[in-house]
């Protein structure tokens, strides 16, 4: 490289200022601003103290970064999230917008219109009563546009949602004779996966919820019965076995055929749930939340 492009390099890199997301406990202001606009209640799974919020740095769709990015998460996640949006800035990963979704008074259909990334709200699943992982602080929608969510009705007619998020029906980036399409949820499902986040509506038959990535249920029931601190280790461990079992078994990890450490956990003890058993007898849990060897029987599914 000549001393001209060297130095353009350089300030390439200086321009592009490294990523740092911050997490902190929900302030009195805010909690009160969340419940206020109908996203907390007294009767919510989490409440304020068991929640965080991540600030993040992120460029939009014309390149240009924002240092305001904001989601609410549990709080044995969010350093974990805050890695997630890092590693997307790092990668200019496009992301529209970023606001906490009391700003659209808890309205998921405003927010995802508005194409904005969100996570916490004290909601149900979308046309039924069971509550979202949303309502958990354990569910991330991204680009509600670009990846929309789409529901089939009896007669197989398929609703978008957002509208505009028909556009992206063709879910492939690259198109003959068409522009490269951009912050498709396709290209980050590892990154999610690899901190957690293993679960993305894009694998269900139906609704199909690109937008969509959580934890399952039995571990979201889990992790609120228990303390932050106890929480905090077993999200630690379930990252750690995702991990391992993605490197010493790479092609059940590309065919995304392998348990997850909850799935582990329950063979181990022989039991049906992780939440109903902690609830019983959380010693049992507790001790059974350690460091073992990845083994083919229970990393690889049957």
């Amino acid at each position: 490289m000549n001393v001209g492009g060297f130095i353009a390099s350089i300030l390439l890199c200086i321009s592009w200022q490294a990523s740092s997301a911050t997490v902190s406990p929900i302030s009195d202001a805010l909690c009160r601003n969340m419940t206020q606009a109908g996203v907390m209640d007294n009767t919510a799974p989490v409440q304020c103290q068991r929640l965080r919020q991540v600030i993040f740095n992120y460029v939009d769709f014309d390149g240009k970064q924002h240092n305001n990015g904001h989601l609410v998460v549990l709080d044995a996640v969010a350093p974990y999230v805050g890695h997630i949006f890092d590693s997307l800035f790092s990668a200019k990963f496009p992301i529209n917008k970023a606001v906490t979704i009391e700003h659209y008074q808890g309205d998921d259909d405003r927010s995802m219109t508005d194409n904005n990334t969100s996570a916490f709200n004290y909601r149900s699943i979308s046309g039924q009563r069971s509550l979202s992982l949303h309502a958990y602080g354990l569910a991330i929608d991204i680009n509600p546009v670009q990846n929309p969510f789409v529901e089939f009705s009896t007669t197989n007619i398929a609703t978008f949602k957002p509208q505009a998020g028909i556009k992206y029906a063709n879910r492939m980036k690259y198109r003959f004779g068409k522009t490269e399409r951009k912050g498709m949820a396709e290209e980050i499902i590892e990154l999610f996966a690899k901190n957690g986040f293993q679960y993305w509506g894009g694998f269900w038959d139906t609704p199909i919820d690109y937008q969509h990535f959580q934890v399952s249920r039995d571990m979201a029931n889990l992790m609120i019965s228990m303390d932050s601190q106890q929480a905090t280790m077993f999200f630690k461990r379930y990252v750690d076995w995702y991990q391992s079992c993605s490197r010493f078994y790479p092609q059940a990890h590309s065919q995304h055929k392998f348990n997850d450490y909850v799935e582990y956990l329950k063979d181990k003890l022989g039991v049906s749930s992780l939440s109903q058993t902690y609830i019983r007898s959380p010693s049992r849990i507790i001790q059974a939340i350690q460091v073992d060897s990845v083994r083919s029987a229970i990393c690889v599914k049957r």
